[in-house]
């Protein structure tokens, strides 16, 4: 039986993440070589989104091609950044303020190592959720250790956050419920963070509270 139990010194290198995440994470520079790794990630998100994940996607590309009238889509930037707004049709959603450049955004966030499928417990790195934390609780964090549950606010623009979270967060609005898919090439590079290994993928969560 797995054991889900989470010590504090994983809790504090999460906490190092969260505050590294808001400063200003890591300037990484984008390397065009692909390898073994990169590969697998890209075909990883890709047959995640268009397989297992629910509901079923298709990429943006082929909505034309589809019979439904409300076809739900993923979006890409090259093969490392991946988006999937679930709220996409929900109505009214066009009269909302929407993030741009230069745009103060609060954010509600759960952020995941990716490994292909359905994001676990045990995958969390990082989060400002209160659901989220309760679920940790659960499994074994210390209830004692202080998390904020506040929004966290940045300015799109600044490099406060990772560069492959900011343009796949570009277009989204108010209200919107977002999943960002990240290779390393777009999160991390080789870089080792707390808990996160180097080149590993990811999955930001995100719920955009308000838009200024």
């Amino acid at each position: 039986m797995c054991d889900y139990s989470i010590t504090m010194r994983y809790i504090r290198n999460i906490a190092s993440i969260v505050a590294v995440v808001v400063v200003a994470l890591i300037s990484i520079g984008c390397n065009n070589d692909t390898d073994t790794v990169l590969t697998s990630q890209q075909t990883g998100i890709e047959r995640y989104l268009t397989g297992s994940h629910q509901p079923r996607l298709i990429v943006e590309d082929e909505i034309g091609n589809s019979l439904d009238e409300y076809p739900q889509f993923y979006t890409r930037w090259g093969q490392n950044i991946y988006r999937y707004i679930s709220t996409y049709y929900d109505e009214g959603r066009e009269d909302k303020p929407e993030v741009r450049n230069g745009s103060t955004i609060e954010i509600i966030y759960t952020a995941y190592l990716f490994k292909n499928g359905a994001p676990t417990v045990t995958d969390m790195y990082a989060t400002n959720d209160a659901e989220s934390l309760e679920t940790l609780i659960a499994a074994g964090l210390d209830a004692e250790y202080e998390w904020s549950t506040e929004p966290m606010r940045i300015k799109i623009g600044s490099s406060q956050i990772l560069k492959g979270l900011e343009t796949a967060l570009k277009g989204c609005r108010e209200g919107d419920s977002v999943e960002i898919y990240l290779t390393y090439e777009a999160a991390y590079g080789k870089h080792y963070l707390g808990e996160v290994p180097s080149k590993s993928a990811v999955v930001w969560f995100i719920d955009i509270v308000s838009v200024e």
